[in-house]
Order: C-alpha cells, then structure tokens, then sequence
C-alpha cells in the first residue's frame, strides 16, 4: 500500500492500562497512509502481562486477529513459559489465521511480563520489523533485531524454499521476511519453519525493575530519520510525562516520527513499570484527540479521517465538534486549561494550517443554537466534498 494522502491524518487514539505494577498508554495516529492497519494488545492477567503491537500489510484483518487472540493463547501456557510453547503457540495462531482468512499480514513484537517478588521476569517475542525497546535511565539495553530479507540467515532461508529477494523484498514483493498470514508465501504447509515467510519469533529473555520503561513500536516510528537511539532519547526528555499521563509520551513519540519523515501508520506503546492506578483513574481508559480536518476535496483523506474517529468509537461530525471546540480553546488561549493530551492538540500545526482550519469551520461563524442544530451543522461539515 503506498503512499496517498495529501496530508497526514493526526487524530489520535489512545489506550490506557495500568495498575500497581505498570503504567502504560499506547498512541496510534493514520499518517500518510489510506487506511488504518495497526492493532495492539493491553492485558493485566493474573500472573502474566501482555502488551504487543501488530502493524497489519495488505489490509487490517491479520493484525487485528493476531491481537484479538493472542492474550489468550498466552495466558493459556503453562509457566515457566518455554521457548518451544511459545514458538508453538505463534504457528498455531499463524496456521488459524491462515485456514479461516488467509488475506493479509501483520508483524508482531510482544512483551511478556511476569511480576517477580523485586523485579519483573519479560520475555519478547519479535516477529518481522516492528521494535521492542527496554530503556533503564534514558539508556537502550536492548532492542529487537528486524527481520529483513536482506538479512544473510534470512535470504538464505527464502532461496532454500524457492524464493528470491529483490529489491530488499521477498520475491521482489514483501519487505520483512517474518509475519504472522501472508498464505501466499506459506506454500510449504508441512514444515511452517521452512518456509519463504515464517511466524517463528525471535525470543528474548530480560529482568526489569521498578522505573524501567518499555516501548513497543510498529516500524512507521523508525521508517523516518528516527533511530531507536533517537526514539530513547527523545521519550526520555518526556519523562515524567504530564501529569503521568503516559499516553502524551506516545503522542509526542509518533507526531515526533512524521516530523522525522514517516508516511506510514504509527503506533507506539509506552510501558513504565511504576504503579499506574492513579494515573488511570485520573486520565481513563481510553481518550481521542482528533487531528485537523481533512482537505474538503480528498475523499481518501476524509475517509480516512472517518475511520479513525472510529476506531475512537464515535463519528466524523462527534470528532469535528471536539476539534471545533480545541480550535476556540487555542485561539482564546486557554489550552493550558485542558487536560493534558489535549494540549498536544496544535503542536504540529503552524499559521497556515491554523487559517486553513479556520477556514474549514466557516471561516469561524462557528455552529448554530441548539443541540439538534449544532449536530447538524457538524454532521454536514462531515458530509462536506
């Protein structure tokens, strides 16, 4: 899928989890792109975490069921968790996708995390080019390893079972060489190792201790100038986070990546192990803070636009209505009086693009009187070509 947005698409959803081990947010914006294909797993278990991020390829369907399933497939293994179960535990999941969909890809990078009685046992399972980053004290110690084609043990495998890379991509077609779906290079039913794409992960095994950060970032956070180094420095002048609100740190991190260049979808989960309890209740479960509106004349922007408020769980015109009322708040000076996400809300914008949106709610006549009569208004600005 390439590139085919005027402009990026800057409404962000955002998730939060938390309790007295870990504080944790995850940020996901559309960018560039026509359609939304990242998914993401958040699970407090009773003995083990979940937190994963799945940047879907072809279409959504594959990211979105890796993530739907993965939690319980997980917490469905027996502790210790053993490399083989694990390794396992991906095919079969790969092999499900594969027998009841088959359309679609999606890599995958997850943390396993297991409350210790001082520190935190965390077992990362990497599968394709999304990253895993541990940071201790604004210092990388550890990130996953991308799976490329033009990575020699990866070439090696793909021309073993048939195929050839091109162009730094499977068969000249797919740029990671690890994914979960993706039937069509999966030909070799019998053996799901031997394969020109492979479900198998990476699997890695770290201690964690209270103040320690995790981020979990599909490859759109990285595919600018914006090394992993520089995603840890750069999340590190963010901590704290406003008013621990961790969330803000994802916001800042990919609104960060499209400035450093990125065009794809962006996602990035941010898990500090610190007791969040507080920080949840304060901020909630879940917020939206939508971007600017789209161009008028670019129904693939606006639909894209759409899909996001979506995803938030409301409607262009009820995401229109939000931003309408940031765009009063910036111009009268009183962002400092919103909660902190919503601050985030014009960091990315400039006096041309305050213009143009003035410009797209009507030159700021603003909606009429009357609940009925500004859901309207709302709606037929949504409805606008």
């Amino acid at each position: 899928m390439g590139v085919v947005l005027p402009k990026p698409i800057l409404s962000k959803v955002v998730e939060r989890v938390a309790d007295n081990h870990v504080n944790s947010a995850i940020c996901s914006i559309n960018g560039y792109r026509n359609s939304m294909e990242d998914a993401h797993v958040m699970y407090l278990g009773p003995d083990r975490m979940v937190f994963g991020v799945f940047d879907g390829h072809s279409n959504d369907r594959c990211s979105a069921f890796i993530a739907h399933h993965i939690a319980a497939r997980i917490q469905a293994l027996p502790l210790p968790l053993s490399n083989e179960a694990l390794e396992r535990m991906c095919l079969e999941l790969d092999e499900q996708f594969l027998e009841e969909h088959g359309d679609g890809g999606t890599t995958g990078t997850f943390a396993i995390i297991e409350p210790g009685l001082h520190d935190y046992r965390v077992t990362v399972c990497n599968v394709g080019d999304s990253r895993t980053l541990i940071v201790r004290d604004g210092r990388l110690l550890f990130v996953t390893d991308d799976h490329k084609p033009q990575n020699p043990s990866e070439r090696e495998r793909i021309e073993r079972a048939g195929g050839v890379v091109r162009m730094n991509r499977v068969d000249g077609d797919l740029a990671v060489s690890r994914a979960f779906g993706d039937g069509f290079f999966k030909k070799n039913r019998d053996d799901p190792r031997a394969q020109k794409v492979i479900a198998v992960p990476d699997i890695t095994r770290h201690t964690c201790s209270r103040g320690d950060l995790i981020l979990i970032a599909c490859d759109g956070v990285f595919e600018g100038n914006f090394s992993s180094e520089d995603v840890v420095a750069f999340a590190s002048q963010q901590l704290p986070p406003a008013a621990n609100d961790y969330a803000v740190l994802c916001a800042r991190v990919v609104d960060q990546a499209v400035r450093r260049g990125s065009k794809d979808n962006i996602t990035c989960m941010a898990i500090h192990f610190s007791d969040g309890t507080e920080a949840l209740a304060t901020h909630g479960a879940k917020s939206f803070l939508p971007g600017a509106p789209y161009p008028r004349a670019h129904e693939g922007s606006k639909t894209a636009y759409a899909k996001m408020a979506a995803l938030a769980g409301t409607t262009t015109a009820d995401a229109l209505k939000i931003r309408y009322d940031l765009l009063q708040a910036y111009l009268s000076n009183k962002m400092s009086t919103l909660p902190p996400l919503m601050q985030l809300a014009y960091e990315m914008s400039d006096e041309n693009d305050i213009e143009t949106e003035k410009n797209f709610f009507a030159a700021g006549s603003g909606p009429p009187a009357g609940a009925e009569a500004q859901r309207a208004w709302f709606q037929s600005l949504g409805d606008l070509q």
